[in-house]
This record gives C-alpha cells, sequence and structure tokens, in this order.
C-alpha cells in the first residue's frame, strides 16, 4: 500500500500537535502542583514558586509550537475554539510574566530584609550571651569563682588545676570570647553577602526569563490571528 506524500504530513502533523497538547496539559498540571497550598503574601514562596513557573516555560512554549504546527491544515472541528483560547491565554500569559518582573524585584527586597533581620536578631542575642559571660569573668578574683561560671556555662563540673594562673585564665577566657564575638560578626556578613548575592543572580535569572517568555508569547498570540478568527480550520 503506498502512502501519499498528503497522507504521510497528515500524519506527521498530528503526532507533532498530539504531543503539543500532552506537553501542555502536562505543563498545567505541573504549574498547579507548585500553586498548592498558596501561600500569597508569603515573599520566598511567590519569588520561589515564580521562578519555578519560569524555568518551566520552554515545555510549555514547545508544546505551543506543536500545537499550532500546521495552521489551519487538517484540524479537528473541535480545535476551532481550543486553538482560539490557547491563542488568547498565549496574550494573558505575556502580560502576566511582564507584571511578574516588578513583583520579583519586590519579594527579593523583602526576603533578603526579612533573613537579615533573622540573622541580626540571632546575632544580637548570641553576644548578649558572650557579653554577660565577660562581665562575670571580669568580676571574678579567684579560680573558685572562675571555675563556677564556667560550669554554669558548660552545665557540668569543671576541675581547674592549682597550677593554672588566675589572671593567665582570665585574660586566655576573656580573648576566646572576644574572639567568638568577632567570629559571630564575620559570619553574620558572610550570610548577608552570600544571600544577596544568591537573590540577586536569581533574581535577573528568573526576570530575564520572565522577559524573554513574555515577548515570545506575545509573538505567538500576534502570528495566531487566523486561529482567532472563526474560519473554517479546515479550508485551504
Amino acid at each position: 500500500m503506498t502512502i501519499s506524500p498528503d497522507q504521510e504530513r497528515v500524519f506527521s502533523s498530528g503526532i507533532l500537535r498530539l504531543v503539543g497538547y500532552g506537553l501542555l496539559v502536562m505543563a498545567i498540571i505541573d504549574v498547579l502542583f507548585l500553586l498548592i497550598p498558596l501561600q500569597l503574601m508569603d515573599p520566598l514562596w511567590e519569588f520561589q514558586t515564580m521562578g519555578a513557573i519560569v524555568e518551566r516555560i520552554p515545555v510549555t512554549l514547545l508544546g505551543i509550537v506543536l500545537v499550532y504546527y500546521g495552521e489551519k491544515s487538517d484540524r479537528a472541528p473541535i480545535e476551532t475554539l481550543v486553538l482560539k483560547i490557547l491563542s488568547w491565554l498565549s496574550l494573558m500569559v505575556a502580560i502576566f510574566l511582564l507584571l511578574m518582573i516588578p513583583l520579583n524585584i519586590t519579594n527579593s527586597f523583602r526576603i533578603y530584609h526579612q533573613q537579615n533581620a533573622t540573622v541580626n536578631a540571632q546575632s544580637v542575642s548570641q553576644k548578649e550571651v558572650i557579653e554577660q559571660f565577660k562581665e562575670q569573668l571580669e568580676a571574678a578574683n579567684s579560680k573558685a569563682e572562675i571555675g563556677a561560671i564556667l560550669q554554669q556555662q558548660a552545665k557540668q563540673e569543671v576541675s581547674i588545676p592549682d597550677s593554672v594562673n588566675t589572671q593567665k585564665l582570665k585574660t586566655d577566657l576573656l580573648a576566646d570570647l572576644k574572639n567568638n564575638q568577632d567570629n559571630i560578626t564575620s559570619q553574620t556578613q558572610t550570610f548577608r553577602a552570600e544571600k544577596r548575592s544568591w537573590l540577586f543572580k536569581k533574581c535577573f535569572k528568573w526576570n530575564l526569563g520572565a522577559l524573554i517568555a513574555s515577548i515570545l508569547f506575545f509573538l505567538i498570540w500576534k502570528s495566531t490571528d487566523w486561529a482567532r478568527l472563526n474560519l473554517n480550520l479546515n479550508e485551504d
């Protein structure tokens, strides 16, 4: 049995469109699972969810391109409505992605300030504990007093050898506490720098992706005006 070129073309376009519809359905299901449960007003959830949506855009674009492959030729009657809806949805997605950019920027600042506030509070709390420890050590005048302070902090019995010089012990302990305070300050600054860098990279990557995808969806909407018109899709 010989297959004509027209039949071969119909078979090929039918398979491509079927794959396109399948990719679109998978993309919709994926996005729905990303949105459940909704955590609106949570900047971290909004930021990460929008980023995840942008990273799934290529599959959606590929699905739409495959669905529109061949334009009006060899279409089932129901596709008249489906293609019209997809065309208008492309415009809506383009607008949504464009509006997502300033929201992403705002959320990145909110996340940075919130996490900054948290790490600052932890840093201040740790430094206050160290400062109280320092004051107690500075007021201590004997090994017994120092041992009691160390025991209170360690919550276990502490034994100080008689050969240890009391003043040297105090000096060494105070120096260690000063180093601990400096380490806390250094770790806080490192955290801020790392978080700022991470947020900038993600924000730039996802916003650039959203902008490119928005332009592509708009071009798809513009080039599928034939699908929005009430034309017979099977006409040549």
